[in-house]
């Protein structure tokens, strides 16, 4: 009995450090944020840069993995609509969402992001995994919307 003492705590500690670091996030932040991350597999997979654009707030910031940033939804837009014109659609995409932890009207969100795109007329393909951190923000409307989006260099 007194072995299971300690281990009845430690893995209470555990349980309570994992929450800590990934959060529970109420259903409708995680439905949101899922569907977002969706609309942008959907969006560079057919060409429909405004299905991804949508999951942005209008005063949202998205950062490059070289530090480059676009303000604001419609230059986020056009940002992404000369990115896609210079890669092709992807072929495939995923997103694998590592963990989320809410603070408030704020979601922080880290994963990886991967696409495997066309490059235009060559079809050689060109694969591109970013590992991101991206922070959402409930809308007065109950949505939730990009305000920042970071792209996390390897180097």
């Amino acid at each position: 009995m007194k072995s299971l003492i300690p281990a009845i705590a430690v893995s209470g500690l555990v349980s309570v450090a994992s929450m800590a670091q990934s959060g529970t996030l109420p259903k409708a932040a995680r439905a949101g944020i899922d569907a977002g991350n969706q609309a942008w597999i959907d969006g560079v997979k057919t060409g429909n840069i405004p299905l991804i654009s949508a999951t942005y707030a209008e005063d949202a910031v998205d950062c490059g993995p070289t530090g480059e940033c676009t303000k604001g939804r419609l230059l986020i837009e056009q940002h992404m609509t000369t990115e896609l014109a210079s890669r092709g659609r992807a072929r495939s995409a995923s997103v694998k969402s590592s963990g989320a932890s809410q603070n408030g009207n704020f979601v922080y969100e880290w994963g990886q992001a991967e696409a495997i795109f066309n490059n235009g007329t060559n079809n050689s393909g060109t694969n591109v995994v970013e590992k991101y951190l991206t922070v959402w923000q409930l809308q007065a409307d109950g949505s939730w919307k990009i305000f920042r989006d970071m792209v996390i260099p390897d180097k």
